[in-house]
């Protein structure tokens, strides 16, 4: 994770990808994800010169669509919309501390509307520990401590999600890269997700950075509107 400083105003947030896989009970799906961020104040310019700290702070937005493209007229079954903002710097790395931290704001909506309507708050700390080996390969540890301010289209969320989601990160840039989000709900629910990439651009595609993407989900929660359904281990296959 590069220092704010290193990055440019415009970079990827989260993992964007479209993946496909069968579904038990809607045939062929997919899913489908695009996140980015923002730095509004560029280190360089007149208005952080005048106060660094603001170069520090990003707008973020992702989108998450599950999509039924094995329906015959392909709609879309449910849609994540997360903008948010946050403040992002980074630690000291010493000892136990963390390499990075993030602070912020984020809303969670699925753009509906009566009894299908759900929407979101949460204010959330997110530390980061960084760990590299010889071989290029990096461990990260990032878990997202969250409270929820506005619950009430889904009340009981928290049996569901809980307060912290447990994520890692292992591998390198330019090979297998694994990635891993596991929450655990106050009721005992819990889901995981597993997504596993390779790089395939210098091969296949031109120079966009392109991956081929495995991703294995299962338990509570794949959208916010079936937030407390159960689902079955879900495979899908595609390119991030």
């Amino acid at each position: 994770i590069a220092n704010p400083d290193d990055e440019p105003a415009l970079s990827a947030n989260e993992s964007m990808y479209i993946v496909m896989g069968k579904n038990s009970e809607k045939g062929t799906d997919s899913r489908f994800q695009l996140s980015f961020k923002y730095r509004p104040f560029d280190p360089e310019g007149s208005i952080a010169g005048f106060l660094p700290p603001l170069s520090n702070f990003y707008f973020a937005y992702t989108q998450t669509t599950l999509w039924d493209i094995g329906e015959k007229s392909g709609p879309f079954q449910d849609t994540s919309y997360r903008p948010s903002l946050f403040y992002r710097w980074v630690g000291s790395g010493r000892r136990a501390l963390p390499d990075e931290w993030r602070v912020g704001a984020e809303h969670e909506s699925n753009g509906q509307s009566g009894t299908d309507s759900r929407s979101l708050n949460t204010l959330y700390i997110r530390p980061r520990w960084n760990f590299d080996f010889e071989n290029g390969q990096r461990l990260s540890f990032y878990p997202k401590l969250q409270f929820f301010t506005n619950k009430e289209e889904n009340a009981d969320i928290h049996r569901y999600r809980g307060f912290v989601d447990w994520q890692l990160r292992y591998g390198r840039e330019d090979g297998l890269v694994f990635g891993g989000l596991y929450r655990l709900g106050t009721g005992n629910k819990s889901s995981g997700q597993l997504d596993i990439s390779y790089p395939i651009s210098d091969r296949i595609f031109a120079r966009t950075g392109a991956f081929l993407h495995l991703q294995l989900l299962s338990g509570y929660g794949e959208t916010l509107l079936d937030y407390d359904k159960k689902n079955d281990t879900l495979v899908r296959i595609g390119v991030s």
